[in-house]
């Protein structure tokens, strides 16, 4: 129950004032009949009552808690709903779909725990939403991509810049004087043509006009030399400015990557997930190379321009600026809307690389099966999608491209036309209007690059907002605050009470309790979807329990050092994953400085150096991606190998003989009965004759042990184990194997 002290659960139903304590207040998504509407489960000390939102006067349902039992999450077609029983009749309470599943999970949890009066922990709210648009956030991440602010993308780009802060600086002075120079050749354009071509009144000697003529374009020689290497400055400066960037970022987020939880993986396609590390870091270079210091350089030039043509004539620079608010005005209404297309863009681009990555991956399977048609169209179908918003994008672009150069021409033409009526008319000399032409073709140059700078900076920053995403995105399984240092460990295991769902309102395993002594060898037997392979990953801290805990040798696994539990954990996997590199470098991979003598002795204990010592090269034989070159048996025994060198004090043996032949079978016994010595040993095997050695069977069912015990008395017992034993036809290879 809650303690006084603590707020009352928000409870938004108005006109809704109850006598009692509030323990839950949670909302559903549907109404009775099935249609989407709001309705509010409210639980109190002695009574839960269910009203409809905006009625909080009369609810719709009133329950004495001491009347009732069993509270219940059932399942439905796209949802749920919470049922409760009283007087042996079930009444239904409130109805839900599946993004509020979880929630009301916990609350049913909670629920039957009270009304059997058990304590238990009032559920918090667990589906996180943004508190500025109300959309859900994705699980271990506090940022929302609709309300991220392209500033706040900026400014975390920006932090980037300080370990190199020296170059940035000089980046920005290079372009600054890059940018001056540029502004005096225009400018010496109207001596050149007042003073030397066509000058007004008396002109000069011409032995005169001619130093001047060669003093002007002198000063333009040097001019454009200064720029051009300035120029070349710029391009290499920014080019490895933008480079070291970008590969930063590129590294932080493999390195983040690396330390997310499986449970990420679990809800994000490979191919997705690749591309933000290649292609959205690639659209950030770009950026960061080109965009940013072009970006700077326009700024300049805008603004140094325009200073220069107020002082030229601020009458005729007055047309020159009317058009640039039309243009600001259609580059802001453009970016919001093509903001919307960028990220529909990414996203079919994503897509598009799950599917080749998962086609390319399983492209044994597509030809055993002829299916070479389906994936081409596929991948066709998908390719179009990427084909049409990348077409949709540019389209965009293109009608904004074109308005901006007619809006541009429409304040040249006025200048032509005002600034050649003050030369026909003496106000103004040919060589000014020259020069302020000159000046008005590179003041909406920067403006329509501007606009182009848009679309860089749109795709850009919507591949930074990508990035930061899946950065700002924490572990699920987090190292504890003060981990507790395990350098030995002996390898007691310990399940109490433990339940876990990989989606929090669909359970695996449901209140698991037992305790594996140090050096036993546990077999873990049950049909497909029994929880076999989760309750290993959860002795591996894969994830973490919903309920319960697993403790190793009296500790919580939360709080132990991830890196002394994975150092004291092996495992020989079902799909053996082999690295690209030498058998050597693969047997050596949980220990990376082994001596090529504790690689030989870990490969003889599995069986492996017969094999090893046949091929051409030995140990140092270079094997392909995931291990092609070698048969399954000898990918299984390297698999052995590897866990041999690690010599852990808790062994994983998931499935390890699933894909060999019977007598590749007896080697890869041979050399697992050698490893499970003296070793805490999970082993996981459809061939239950396998799991005869075995100190206990825990026989799950349903997510639950439904029988524990030695495979002899579990075969005496005739119950579940019995039963699997038939089911597998494998009862007389067992008897075979006793007598």
């Amino acid at each position: 129950m809650r303690n006084d002290a603590e707020s009352p659960a928000p409870c938004p139903p108005e006109g809704f004032s109850p006598d009692e304590q509030v323990r839950v207040c949670a909302q559903a998504d549907l109404l009775p009949d099935g249609r989407f509407g709001s309705e509010w489960l409210v639980i109190g000390e002695q009574h839960l009552w269910v009203i409809a939102d905006g009625d909080g006067a009369t609810p719709r349902i009133e329950l004495p808690l001491d009347e009732l039992s069993d509270a219940t999450a059932q399942t439905l077609v796209g949802g749920g709903a919470l049922e409760v029983s009283r007087n042996g009749t079930h009444i239904e309470l409130v109805r839900y779909t599946n993004a509020r599943a979880g929630r009301f999970t916990t609350v049913a949890g909670a629920l039957g725990k009270w009304l059997s009066g058990e304590e238990a922990e009032v559920p918090e709210e667990d589906e996180k939403r943004c508190p500025r648009c109300g959309l859900p956030l994705a699980e271990g991440t506090k940022v929302c991509p609709a309300c991220l602010p392209r500033s706040q993308t900026l400014r975390r780009l920006a932090l980037y810049l300080l370990p190199a802060w020296r170059q940035a600086l000089g980046l920005s002075l290079i372009a600054l004087a890059h940018t001056a120079l540029g502004l005096i050749p225009p400018y010496l354009q109207k001596p050149l043509m007042d003073e030397v071509l066509a000058p007004r009144g008396e002109p000069r000697p011409v032995d005169e006009r001619v130093r001047l003529l060669g003093t002007l374009v002198l000063a333009l020689l040097i001019a454009h030399v200064l720029m051009s290497g300035l120029g070349a400055a710029r391009a290499w400066l920014s080019a490895w400015l933008g480079n070291r960037i970008s590969h930063d970022i590129r590294v932080q987020l493999y390195r983040h990557l690396q330390f997310l939880s499986l449970g990420f993986y679990d809800k994000q396609q490979m191919g997705n997930v690749i591309s933000r590390v290649n292609q959205d870091t690639g659209r950030l270079q770009e950026f960061l190379v080109w965009g940013s210091q072009d970006l700077a350089t326009n700024l300049l030039l805008i603004v140094g321009i325009t200073i220069v043509l107020l002082v030229m004539n601020a009458k005729l620079a007055l047309f020159v600026f009317l058009p640039a608010p039309i243009v600001v005005l259609l580059s802001t209404v453009v970016w919001k809307r093509v903001r919307h297309y960028m990220h529909r863009f990414f996203h079919r681009w994503g897509r598009l690389n799950a599917v080749l990555n998962e086609t390319l991956s399983g492209l044994r399977v597509t030809k055993a099966f002829g299916q070479e048609p389906r994936h081409i169209d596929d991948f066709s179908s998908r390719s179009l999608e990427l084909a049409i918003s990348g077409t949709g994008v540019e389209r965009v672009w293109s009608i904004l491209f074109s308005g901006m150069s007619l809006v541009m021409m429409l304040g040249t033409l006025l200048v032509w036309y005002v600034g050649g009526r003050e030369v026909l008319f003496g106000p103004m000399s040919l060589g000014t209007l020259v020069a302020f032409l000159t000046y008005v073709g590179m003041f909406y140059q920067p403006l329509r690059f501007m606009s182009m700078l848009l679309n860089w900076a749109s795709r850009s920053l919507a591949a930074g907002e990508r990035v930061f995403e899946v950065l700002d995105t924490e572990p699920e399984v987090a190292e504890a605050e003060e981990p507790v240092a395990m350098p030995e460990m002996q390898g007691r295991v310990s399940f109490r009470d433990v339940s876990f769902g990989y989606e929090p309102h669909r359970p695996v395993l449901k209140g698991i309790s037992c305790e594996v002594e140090a050096g036993e060898m546990i077999g873990l037997v049950g049909q497909s979807g029994a929880g076999k392979t989760t309750t290993i990953n959860l002795i591996c801290r894969f994830y973490d329990t919903d309920a319960g805990e697993v403790l190793i040798d009296g500790v919580p696994i939360r709080d132990i050092h991830i890196e002394d539990l994975r150092r004291h954990i092996g495992i020989v996997p079902q799909d053996t994953f082999l690295f690209s590199g030498t058998i050597a470098e693969n047997i050596a991979y949980a220990k990376p400085g082994a001596t090529r003598e504790e690689i030989v002795r870990a490969a003889r204990i599995a069986n492996a150096h017969e094999f090893i010592v046949k091929k051409p090269d030995g140990y140092e034989t270079l094997l392909g991606e995931r291990g092609q070159g070698l048969s399954a048996g000898e990918q299984q025994r390297l698999s052995i190998a590897r866990a041999v060198l690690h010599d852990p004090a808790i062994l994983i043996l998931d499935e390890a003989t699933s894909q060999v032949d019977v007598e590749t079978e007896k080697g890869i016994q041979e050399a697992i009965d050698r490893l499970v010595k003296s070793r805490t040993t999970f082993a996981i095997a459809h061939r239950l004759a396998t799991l005869k050695n075995a100190d206990r069977l825990f026989v799950l069912k349903d997510g639950e042990i439904a029988e524990m015990g030695t495979h002899d008395e579990l075969l005496a017992a005739e119950g579940e184990f019995y039963r699997l034993v038939q089911t597998y036809q494998d009862i007389s290879a067992v008897s075979a194997v006793q007598r």
